[in-house]
């Protein structure tokens, strides 16, 4: 998919300087065995939502790139890592899909958990991103820049609970301050003939690691971070 196209990007990439880091955090399905114990639904009801609601063989469909990645070890209804730590931050959290989910997409209340439970998984959760933090300053603290993908897939019907409207074949999230016109333009000019794509629609945003934002003076310009969402339709 794309191999000519992206044997490109990346000559042109390197000539910038940019080293690319994949974030690939819902292509999981792994749920541990404490998670059951709380479980309101049935597995079977459970193995559908975790189907549905995972970004299914993402890591797949980037397996060929040759650069470093982040693949989250849980499934997202465990414990979702591209979310705020904070509920009172994070927009899903009022739908029960903070960090820890109690809700699926269609509003069903599927697990139920206490104080105790959420702190193991907060400490999972502060784990991967300070592993994220750690791959992310030891690229620019040699020298390079940082192309972070934030690889995601979606679908119609769960979008649908959001948005309304049809949706393209890609979704691009962008972050203005992490922002890159030329990068941006030589992505979309991969996809453009072959798939339809629209920005920020449904889902908007990309990846930015804590050490990174919370220093965004220091790295203005060094640190580009591009979310691509892939409609399920044309690959599943």
């Amino acid at each position: 998919m794309f191999k000519k196209e992206l044997e490109d990007l990346f000559g042109y990439l390197e000539k910038r300087n940019f080293k690319v880091l994949l974030h690939i955090p819902h292509a999981s399905l792994k749920l541990p065995k404490r998670f059951y114990k709380n479980l309101l639904i049935s597995k079977e009801l459970l193995n559908k939502y975790n189907l549905e609601m995972s970004d299914l063989f993402v890591n797949k469909l980037f397996e060929d790139v040759k650069c470093k990645k982040i693949i989250a070890k849980y499934s997202r209804l465990y414990c979702d890592v591209e979310r705020f730590k904070d509920d009172k931050l994070e927009v899903m959290a009022k739908y029960g899909q903070g960090v820890v989910y109690t809700n699926t997409y269609d509003g069903i209340f599927f697990h139920k958990h206490n104080d105790k439970y959420k702190r193991k998984i907060l400490r999972y959760y502060d784990r991967y991103h300070n592993r994220l933090d750690r791959i992310s300053k030891s690229i620019l603290d040699k020298g390079y820049n940082l192309l972070i993908i934030d690889c995601h897939s979606f679908s119609d019907k769960i979008a649908s609970y959001i948005c309304k409207g049809s949706f393209s074949d890609i979704c691009i999230g962008i972050e203005e301050e992490f922002f890159d016109q030329e990068i941006f333009d030589r992505i979309i000019n991969i996809i453009k003939d072959k798939y339809s794509y629209a920005i920020n629609y449904p889902y908007r945003g990309s990846i930015i690691p804590n050490a990174i934002y919370n220093n965004k003076v220091k790295y203005k310009g060094k640190v580009i971070s591009l979310m691509i969402e892939i409609n399920k339709r044309i690959y599943l």
